[in-house]
């Protein structure tokens, strides 16, 4: 049993409960988010595609002017990150769609097993 203390609004004594362990349980069924994949799907989420990183002196940076290009550290057909909340969830090379860049996936992460 773990000792928590805790202060009630009425009092400004706290008060010292017992909270019971709770058993570890491997669980049983469908996972949470395979069960309930149909509530969340239509959920939006913003995705980032990370091209490559360039390293430069700050003289260099307030020398730029427009039209300056900056050479980044990646090769051009080297593979693009792609990002769900800063992390890599799959991996593509630029392509353009219309008159935008577009992502073509190449690689998506192995199933564990």
């Amino acid at each position: 049993m773990n000792k928590t203390e805790i202060q009630t609004n009425s009092q400004s004594i706290p008060e010292i409960i017992e909270l019971s362990e709770i058993p570890s349980q491997s669980g049983r069924g469908a996972s949470i988010l395979t069960a309930s994949m149909d509530a969340i799907e239509h959920v939006k989420v913003r995705l980032a595609v990370h091209v490559g990183e360039a390293t430069i002196t700050i003289g260099e940076l307030n020398a730029m002017k427009e039209d300056h290009v900056i050479k980044l550290e990646s090769l051009a057909d080297a593979p693009v990150d792609i990002l769900l909340e800063g992390r890599v969830v799959a991996r593509g090379q630029l392509v353009a769609v219309d008159d935008n860049f577009g992502v073509r996936v190449t690689e998506l992460p192995k199933a564990r097993a």
